[in-house]
């Protein structure tokens, strides 16, 4: 057990749930039930802004997020880091580390968070597990990196806008008047779409003095004013 894993245990987690029986198994899982003892999963103490959840090159663990926003980030060969992705509620982190047996990227808390651990079956012993696999296959097929990112291609003012549309449906914001705060900074929604810190702030103020949203700080409005 490393540091990390240590001060989390001395944190408190909680107990083992049956995921069938928790009141965020929707939000989590969907519409459809879960049966009874198919997905048990521990929730973890709360990530305060900041904190990591995941290291790079680390042992494997699945997570899925409860609340809040995670960045995934991954050291790069010349020592630069690069955002490869974000996880909000109900979607899995570290999924990829079952079949690798080793983290592929650190997860880090964007903004206080909550999630929890799943109970995955060791390696080479997926029976009797069918209808968790069945579930995370179909989780994992759905997970934003399996397909093209809605913004690849666009020129950038409608990249960072393809970027701020697909947040709102993954966070499950529930109007689009709403006002919210963007989780990541320019510097890491710049290296998420490719793009220069600079011009993720004209493109910002361009959509802004477009009035196709308003933006002051992180916070965002799609109504055109704050």
């Amino acid at each position: 057990m490393n540091s990390h894993d240590r001060n989390r245990s001395r944190n408190g987690a909680q107990s083992e749930t049956d995921c069938a029986v928790c009141p965020g198994t929707r939000r989590c899982w969907g519409a459809e039930p879960l049966s009874a003892d198919a997905v048990h999963a521990r929730r973890e103490p709360p990530l305060e802004r900041g904190a990591r959840l995941l290291e790079q090159g680390g042992t494997p663990a699945v997570y899925i997020v409860a609340t809040g926003c995670l960045v995934l980030r991954m050291s790069l060969p010349d020592g630069s880091q690069r955002v490869v992705g974000l996880r909000l509620p109900g979607e899995l982190v570290g999924l990829e580390s079952y079949a690798r047996g080793i983290q592929p990227y650190t997860a880090q808390a964007a903004t206080a968070s909550a999630v929890c651990r799943l109970r995955m079956p060791e390696p080479g012993t997926a029976a009797g597990h069918g209808t968790l696999l069945e579930r995370l296959l179909l989780k994992s097929a759905a997970q934003p990196e399996r397909a093209a990112a809605p913004w690849a291609g666009l020129p950038a003012i409608e990249r960072v806008a393809a970027f701020i549309e697909n947040y709102i449906e993954r966070a499950q914001l529930t109007a689009r008047e709403e006002r919210f705060r963007l989780p990541l900074t320019r510097a890491d929604i710049g290296s998420y779409l490719g793009l220069a810190p600079e011009t993720v702030v004209r493109a910002l103020g361009h959509l802004s003095q477009t009035q196709r949203l308003a933006v002051r700080g992180r916070t965002v409005s799609l109504g055109g004013t704050l």
